[in-house]
C-alpha cells in the first residue's frame, strides 16, 4: 500500500514538472509603443527608446528590427531578456527628405508566445528648413492685359540666417514679373516674394514655374509651380 502511494506521488511530481516546463515561455510587454515628437525642422534626427519587458517565465528572444523604410533605425540593448528583467529599443529617425506629417515604424518579432511580433511608432510633423506658403500658386482667371497679383512666403526654419538671392521664371505661357519684398530671413523669419501675372495671348493652358535661389547650404533652390485659367 505505502509503495503504491509512493509510485503515484511521483507520478503526480512528474506530471506537474512537465506541465509546468509546457506552460514556460517569455512574454512581451511594452509600456508604450507610439513616440509623437512634436514639430523638427527637416534634417534632424529624432532619437526615441521605447521600454519592454520580459513577463514570462523564459528568456525572450529578440530575433529581428524591420523598419518600415531606410530612414529609420532600430537596436535593442540586448538580444535575449531575461524572465522579469527589461530592455530598450533604441530607434532613430532621419527627417532629412521629408516634410508635413510624418509616421514610421519598426515592426520586433520575438519568440514571444501571445505577441510574437509587435509594431512600435514615430510620428509627427517635419517643417521645411525653408518653408514655402502656398506651395503652389493658382492664379485663377488670367487675361493677356490686367495683371494678377500674388504673394508667396518663405520661412526660415532653419538655425542660420539665410538669403533669397533671386527669383527666375520658367513659362510659355505666363510672363511672370516676380519682386522679392525681404530677402535676408534670420531663423524664424518670413520673406514675400511678390508676383504679376500676365497671359501670353496666344497661351492655351496657363502655366509655370518660380525657381527661388538661396543660400541655404542644404536647399540652394526652391520651385514653386504656378498656374491659372484663361479669363473667357
Amino acid at each position: 500500500m505505502k509503495r503504491a502511494s509512493f509510485v503515484y506521488l511521483l507520478f503526480l511530481l512528474v506530471s506537474l514538472c512537465s506541465t509546468a516546463v509546457s506552460f514556460a515561455a517569455p512574454e512581451l510587454l511594452v509600456e508604450r509603443g507610439t513616440f509623437n515628437f512634436g514639430t523638427v525642422a527637416q534634417g534632424r534626427k529624432v532619437q526615441h527608446t521605447f521600454a519592454i519587458k520580459n513577463n514570462g517565465d523564459a528568456p525572450l528572444q529578440i530575433k529581428k528590427l524591420d523598419a518600415s523604410c531606410g530612414c529609420t533605425a532600430a537596436k535593442p540593448s540586448v538580444s535575449v531578456v531575461p524572465p522579469g528583467k527589461s530592455a530598450e529599443i533604441e530607434v532613430t529617425f532621419d527627417s532629412a527628405s521629408f516634410s508635413g506629417k510624418v509616421s514610421k515604424t519598426v515592426t520586433l518579432t520575438s519568440n514571444a508566445g501571445k505577441t510574437p511580433s509587435y509594431t512600435f511608432t514615430l510620428e509627427g510633423t517635419v517643417l521645411d528648413q525653408l518653408q514655402v506658403t502656398p506651395r503652389q500658386v493658382s492664379l485663377g482667371a488670367v487675361t493677356s492685359t490686367t495683371p494678377v497679383q500674388a504673394r508667396i512666403n518663405v520661412t526660415n526654419n532653419s538655425n542660420v540666417a539665410i538669403k533669397l538671392l533671386n527669383v527666375t521664371v520658367t513659362s510659355s505661357s505666363l510672363q511672370i514679373k516676380p519682386t522679392i519684398r525681404k530677402a535676408e530671413l534670420k531663423p524664424g523669419e518670413t520673406g514675400t516674394i511678390e508676383i504679376s501675372v500676365l497671359a501670353k495671348p496666344e497661351a492655351k493652358i496657363l502655366s509655370g514655374y518660380l525657381h527661388v535661389t538661396t543660400s541655404h547650404p542644404q536647399k540652394k533652390e526652391i520651385t514653386v509651380p504656378v498656374y491659372g485659367s484663361i479669363s473667357k
